[in-house]
């Protein structure tokens, strides 16, 4: 299995070699982000229960100011409090937000408008705002749960935390990667970027 994954690691650099001399950005791009997806993937095992447990204990901190559930970081698990019932909330990798945070790596890695040490800074920020819009969409569960009790657990967990999350998402998306190639654009003598400067 090792000598495959190297063997694949080898041909996806020379391909993303091809593709860099043949100037095809866009499939330098799409091979770049996927690959370096796939990479990121192998170090999965490794680190995720060290973040899980992170996630966990920042977390609870505020369960314990608030008192609506309790944690338990060395097994990733909420208590969540309503009435005489306590429901149990597992965080796993799903939960986690690693994949998410991957997959705005590897977009970031090849996405060809910011030069190197403004990747770095946009990644480690960007990552920060994406533990932050899951430590909102866990809360918005557990919150939901304490208020209403366990029927509403399909809900909170399935859609409701989703969409928070995903919204959140999304303007990040839009802010790193939409919006900076909008402004970057010319149509004649106009540019965005001017019209942005002179704001």
């Amino acid at each position: 299995m090792l000598i495959l994954k190297i063997i694949l690691f080898v041909l996806w650099v020379y391909a993303l070699t091809v593709l860099k001399r043949g100037k095809l950005g866009f499939y330098y791009f799409l091979v770049g982000s996927v690959g370096t997806f796939f990479v990121l993937l192998n170090f999965m095992p490794y680190v995720k229960d060290y973040f899980i447990y992170g996630f966990v204990w920042v977390l609870g901190g505020i369960g314990d100011i608030t008192g609506m559930y309790e944690s338990y970081a060395q097994y990733g698990m909420f208590f969540i409090n309503h009435n005489d019932t306590v429901m149990s909330l597992y965080v796993d990798m799903e939960c986690s937000g690693i994949i998410e945070m991957m997959v705005y790596i590897s977009l970031l890695a090849f996405f060809p408008a910011y030069k190197p040490l403004r990747k770095i800074i946009t990644g480690i920020v960007g990552v920060l705002y994406i533990c932050v819009f899951n430590f909102i969409r866990i809360y918005t569960i557990i919150w939901m749960i304490f208020c209403f009790g366990t029927p509403v657990y399909s809900l909170a967990h399935a859609i409701v935390g989703r969409i928070v999350f995903y919204v959140l998402t999304l303007c990040l998306y839009f802010y790193v990667f939409t919006r900076h190639q909008v402004i970057g654009q010319k149509v004649g003598k106009f540019s965005y970027e001017n019209l942005d400067d002179k704001q």
